[in-house]
């Protein structure tokens, strides 16, 4: 039993995909970039409740971490740039990429064993729009 499926939630994640130069109201390039971000891709996996139990130590005591997302699927794409949601749904830019600020959590680590992939995961404050 590597990983019950009854375990497992339903998570969307996005990879890095760029950097996308900023422009002003006139269309001139500003000098700053923006992130850019794949098309959300939904998978399943064990999600932590919180922080603190005895299996979550692989990535140490001194990380600064909210859950522990677990799987089976050595395949993921998912990296320390990846950006997870748990608790929502992914809000889409017009091109149908991941906009960055409407994800949950972020990859603060990766831990890859032999049959599974641990991935540390920190809460990103979310803007309250009005």
């Amino acid at each position: 039993m590597r990983s019950l499926r009854r375990n497992k939630q339903h998570l969307y994640y996005a990879t890095y995909d760029k950097k996308i130069p900023v422009t002003d109201e006139n269309g001139d390039f500003t000098g700053d970039e923006e992130t850019g971000y794949s098309v959300p891709v939904s998978f399943y996996a064990n999600i932590s409740p919180a922080k603190g139990s005895s299996q979550e130590e692989v990535f140490g005591k001194n990380l600064d971490y909210s859950r522990t997302v677990v799987t089976c699927d050595m395949s993921l794409p998912i990296d320390e740039f990846s950006l997870i949601w748990i608790e929502s749904n992914p809000v889409l830019n017009q091109d149908g990429t991941a906009d960055g600020d409407s994800a949950d959590y972020s990859v603060v680590q990766v831990a890859r064993g032999l049959n599974s992939v641990s991935y540390a995961l920190k809460k990103l404050p979310k803007s309250m729009e009005v």
